[in-house]
């Protein structure tokens, strides 16, 4: 018979073993997830593919971040100034730093879209918070985007807003829409209707009963903008999704 004692050598034996065999067969786990050889190398098991794929995405997605610069971090002004030389006449004081503009030409730099005056050397300082006037916004198409819908309000340019109105109105049954070019001298009419009138612009059926002319105005308004509406900034981003 046993002693008691060499009982007890025995079952802390047995258990030590039990206790080694699961650190061992979480140490396989954890090397099938993440696809690293621990020891003896052992047939992969195609039950632990989808949890090393998992753990695969986060480490790159981990690494991604880690990569990202702090410029692309930190968060961009909805509209900055659009500064250009400008030749004052008489008496200006910059609207940064409240002194005087000096010399007889170009003094100064003056936003085209909100009409701050500021020194040439200011224009780098003053932040990104441009607030266009429509008193400076002398046109419509060639015109940014952001520019555009800030200046009128509006969620969308106004031309675009009022194009597909009329399409939709009287050109939903025409065949080839979007596709047939209109009359170029009747296209160039509309855009520099737009230019000039902007919002009372007339582009009834009175006006212009091709609606091919319409649409062909709209097309040539997204066409030149100076910011595609899928900008420089997010092209690349595009890209990398796809």
């Amino acid at each position: 018979m046993p002693s008691q004692e060499s009982f007890d050598v025995q079952k802390k034996e047995k258990h030590l073993v039990q206790k080694a065999k699961q650190e061992a067969n979480q140490e396989d786990i954890l090397a099938a997830a993440l696809g690293m050889r621990m020891g003896p190398q052992k047939p992969s098991a195609t039950f632990w593919q989808p949890l090393k794929l998992l753990a695969y995405s986060q480490l790159t997605s981990l690494v991604r971040r880690a990569s990202l610069k702090e410029v692309d971090r930190t968060p961009r002004s909805e509209k900055v100034h659009n500064f250009k030389v400008h030749t004052f006449r008489g008496p200006h004081w910059c609207e940064h730093c409240a002194r005087f503009m000096w010399g007889l030409m170009a003094q100064g730099v003056k936003c085209a879209d909100c009409g701050m005056n500021v020194h040439k050397e200011c224009s780098a300082l003053v932040p990104d918070d441009c607030k266009p006037d429509l008193r400076h916004v002398r046109k419509v198409y060639s015109c940014d985007l952001t520019t555009l819908v800030k200046a009128y309000n509006t969620a969308r340019p106004m031309v675009v807003d009022m194009c597909i109105r009329e399409i939709e109105s009287r050109g939903l049954k025409s065949e080839g829409l979007y596709r047939i070019s209109g009359f170029s001298d009747s296209v160039e009419e509309v855009k520099m209707g737009f230019d000039k009138d902007g919002e009372k612009t007339d582009i009834s059926v009175n006006a212009y009963e091709d609606i091919n002319i319409i649409t062909s105005a709209l097309k040539l308004y997204l066409r030149d903008l100076p910011v595609p509406v899928i900008s420089y900034d997010a092209y690349p981003r595009f890209i990398e999704a796809t």
